[in-house]
């Protein structure tokens, strides 16, 4: 056997492995930057809790109608209350709304589909303190016919 194959399989076994190494080496590095994460700062705490305390929060109400609601008419009144100056996005099969809300109270009118309706209704809230709050209505619009 002559000495040319031996080499090339020796240094290719020799600079896999010490590659292979490098690899592993690096990729430790990279998960420890990644579990080392910063806590946001925080500049000024009175500014902060200030804020906090002038929060009017109000958890999205939806009075009418209720879930699993049945109707013979093909559009519907969704009322209900939320946050102040908060965005309300209504997605329905056929409409998808969006309303600024410039009161408590609101009184939003969508169209329905013939069958079930699955009217999704999505509450953003000005301020970025609070959270985004979620409600799902299923309504349904049946002929009625005799």
């Amino acid at each position: 056997m002559k000495k040319e194959p031996i080499i090339a399989i020796f240094f290719g076994i020799f600079l896999g492995g010490f590659f292979g190494i490098f690899l592993i080496n690096k990729n430790k590095e990279l998960n420890l930057d990644k579990k080392n994460f910063l806590a946001p700062t925080v500049i000024n705490n009175e500014k902060k809790t200030t804020n906090l305390k002038n929060i009017n929060f109000l958890p999205l109400e939806i009075t009418k109608p209720d879930d699993y609601f049945i109707t013979n008419e093909n559009n519907i009144d969704i009322i209900g209350k939320a946050t102040k100056d908060s965005l309300i996005i209504i997605q329905s099969p056929i409409k998808d709304i969006v309303y600024q809300n410039k009161k408590e109270d609101f009184k939003i009118n969508i169209p329905l589909a013939l069958g079930e309706n699955i009217i999704k209704i999505v509450d953003y809230p000005k301020n970025k303190f609070l959270n985004s709050q979620e409600k799902t209505l299923r309504i349904y619009y049946l002929k009625i016919e005799l």
